[in-house]
């Protein structure tokens, strides 16, 4: 079990059962961090009150700091793969989160269905063999954001591995009714003018602010003068060429 201390609460995340290693969104806590820490301080200074959504919750770490460290009135936790959502049960038990936290079992999108997931190597970290994980898909039903979520939302984070505008797609009522803050990865300058494309109709626009190795951008209905998302997609470049070369520099190509 490990235990983190974060404005005066201490927030537990058990052990993964037979982990062969530290899952890699854990092992900051092993130093003192937290997994994205300066992106979730953002949303927690904002102060946004009301339902917080967490859609492609992985293992937890934003699920728990929504639901222990921001205004949240309740939090849904959207994570369809099973290894994970099990995990993140494991969190709501461990912080007694049962009345604060909602699970949903399911992936979401533009239209309910069904759809397989691609989970890279590094997903699979702390569960396959030590220094042997490999990817995996895995089959699941689909939903929409407006079909899943009926309480009013006033924060919603997406990590989806690249289907972020097809979840945007399917809170088409949410967006125009509700007008929650949107914090959205999006991998390439492609996938940011998707996004931005189902976001404008709804009167949102970048904030400027950007977040994470992989660009996290928010969204709001009240954007700043001036923000563009041009530039935050200029900043993807950047941080991928230096991923690429930390890359290279390690395998000694460089």
């Amino acid at each position: 079990m490990i235990t983190v201390h974060r404005h005066g609460r201490k927030i537990h995340f058990p052990d993964v059962p037979n982990a062969t290693e530290v899952p890699y969104t854990y092992k900051d806590f092993q130093t003192g961090g937290w997994y994205e820490e300066p992106f979730l301080e953002h949303i927690r200074q904002a102060g946004r009150r009301g339902v917080y959504i967490d859609a492609g919750a992985h293992m937890g770490t934003a699920t728990a700091w929504f639901a222990m460290l921001c205004p949240s009135s309740h939090v849904h936790a959207i994570e369809p793969v099973t290894r994970f959502a099990d995990q993140i049960e494991r969190v709501i038990e461990a912080n007694q989160l049962a009345e604060q936290v909602t699970l949903h079992r399911v992936g979401v999108s533009g239209e309910p269905g069904t759809a397989t997931n691609h989970l890279s190597p590094e997903h699979q970290t702390g569960f396959d063999p030590a220094g042997a994980p490999t990817a995996r898909d895995e089959t699941f039903a689909v939903t929409t954001l407006d079909k899943l979520i009926h309480d009013p939302v006033a924060v919603i984070k997406i990590d989806v591995e690249g289907m972020e505008d097809s979840v945007l797609k399917g809170a088409s009522r949410i967006l125009s009714t509700d007008r929650p803050t949107v914090y959205t990865e999006a991998w390439n300058r492609a996938r940011l003018r998707d996004i931005q494309r189902v976001l404008k109709p709804f009167g949102y626009g970048p904030t400027g602010h950007v977040f994470n190795a992989t660009p996290v951008y928010e969204f709001s209905t009240s954007p700043t003068a001036g923000a563009s998302v041009h530039l935050a997609a200029h900043q993807l470049s950047n941080v991928t060429r230096r991923t690429l070369w930390k890359a290279a520099k390690r395998a000694g190509i460089r």
